[in-house]
């Protein structure tokens, strides 16, 4: 490991140990919140209740659906000359932004 990288380790440490923490939180969090969720929304289908709507949440229950949609993977391996074609004349180009990823252990 370069010296530059031990340096910067080494004045971030606490940076790196507090989002280490704050993702442990999170996580622990959002199961909590998944729990509540899935218990109002038993609560709800039992005693028939489409919305709540109160000081604390506005919870609307909306029904099951299904859509459809093109497997573009599937087109391209079973159709490959009209895949191309589709994609020459409706390009679609998603820019992304650079970014961090974090990873806690």
């Amino acid at each position: 490991m370069s010296n530059e990288v031990v340096q910067f380790e080494n004045k971030y440490l606490a940076v790196m140990a507090g989002i280490a923490a704050a993702e442990k939180q999170i996580k622990q969090l959002t199961e909590q919140q998944k729990n509540l969720k899935a218990e109002l929304e038993a609560a709800m289908d039992q005693h028939e209740i489409k919305s709540i709507d109160n000081e604390f949440l506005k919870i609307t229950r909306v029904a099951a659906s299904s859509s459809k949609s093109i497997d573009l993977k599937k087109l391209q391996e079973k159709e490959p000359a009209l895949y191309g074609e589709l994609l020459e004349d409706y390009p679609k180009v998603t820019n992304k932004k650079a970014y961090v990823m974090f990873k806690v252990k």
